[in-house]
């Protein structure tokens, strides 16, 4: 078994416990207003995978051993996870999450009936505003008490907010770039960096480098070690979310809706390689349409492929997962035994297929 999978499905188990009692604390309140938005909040923190908790013990193990020390940290990782997912699901105008209805879905719902579309809208969004408010401050407060003796208390919830502030960034870049692309043009010659920009903020840290160093930082880690697994943590991260944009524009099993990213003129590498070729034209033809179907589909995978971007992405996605790979086996501070379990990690991003 890939070393990462087994140490994953025996933290996932141990965690899920920890994440069910937590949740059932929050449906505590009395308000009948509160206590319903708050259990949709709860059921949407019931599911999910685990990879960015998992990674927050992965990163104290690395310096302490396996201590379940960490636990309330991985804790406000899953919380930031479904909260800033319960933003994202408002930008994105999203039904379903985890086929859960999202927490405005919900509120449209239940009050589609009692005003116009337009007060409702504005309502239901504005519920799921204060609902993901709500649980980032859950993720400090967890931090805050459950290691307020520590004395590295006050370099965790540094990290932390930085990665929750870079994550935003991340996000304002990726909500106001493709608007601008689809109705003023954007500068190709500085989109490729933009949309790394994007990757590094959004989904290296948020995904990858947040997660494993704040453990690492609860451990009392240095600045050579932290820097070092940052490295290889951006790799990573911008390596999976290549592999994340190819899968939403050529996979059928992806968990988004089926080549979202055209509809919505996501702005990817395979995009912006595209962009720079001969095909851009009928690349704007298609891309960012409104009217979504499989022959648009079939169109635009066409041109990511004799464009060549699908090969150059590829090849950067692959090039980057062996060199973090590589970088893992050359650091000197970690037992051989973690090395296996960070290798394991690169080799389940990559064997995905959704």
């Amino acid at each position: 078994m890939n070393p990462f999978m087994k140490y994953y499905q025996e933290e996932k188990e141990m965690m899920e416990k920890m994440i069910y009692e937590y949740n059932q604390s929050l449906l505590t309140e009395e308000n009948s207003y509160l206590r319903d938005n708050l259990k949709v909040f709860v059921n949407l923190n019931h599911s999910g995978k685990r990879i960015r908790g998992i990674l927050v013990n992965l990163g104290y193990q690395l310096k302490k051993g396996r201590s379940t020390y960490s636990y309330p940290l991985a804790l406000a990782y899953e919380l930031f996870q479904t909260s800033i997912l319960i933003h994202d699901d408002i930008i994105d105008q999203d039904e379903k999450r985890r086929g859960i209805a999202t927490v405005h879905y919900y509120n449209k719902e239940k009050y589609k009936e009692v005003s116009s579309e337009t007060e409702v809208n504005h309502l239901s969004n504005s519920i799921a505003l204060c609902i993901g408010d709500y649980g980032f401050y859950l993720a400090n407060q967890k931090i805050a008490e459950a290691y307020q003796e520590d004395k590295n208390l006050g370099k965790v919830l540094t990290f932390f907010n930085d990665t929750v502030l870079k994550t935003a960034k991340g996000e304002l870049l990726d909500v106001i770039l493709p608007f601008e692309s689809k109705n003023i043009g954007v500068e190709l010659s500085t989109l490729e960096k933009t949309i790394i920009d994007i990757y590094r903020l959004k989904t290296s840290y948020y995904t990858m480098i947040g997660p494993i160093s704040s453990g690492m930082i609860l451990a009392g880690t240095n600045k050579e070690e932290l820097d070092s697994i940052d490295k290889i943590g951006e790799k990573i991260g911008i390596a999976f979310q290549i592999q994340d944009d190819i899968l939403g524009i050529f996979s059928n099993e992806t968990g988004k809706t089926k080549a979202s990213d055209i509809k919505e003129c996501k702005q990817t590498l395979l995009y912006a390689y595209a962009k720079n070729s001969s095909y851009s034209e009928e690349l704007d033809s298609v891309y960012g349409t409104s009217k979504l179907d499989d022959t648009i589909i079939q169109k635009v995978q066409d041109i990511m492929k004799k464009s060549k971007a699908l090969e150059k992405a590829t090849n950067l996605m692959n090039s980057l997962y062996d060199e973090a790979i590589h970088d893992i086996y050359q650091l000197d501070w970690i037992s051989e035994e973690d090395k296996d379990i960070l290798v394991g990690f690169v080799d389940y991003l990559r064997g995905r297929n959704q």
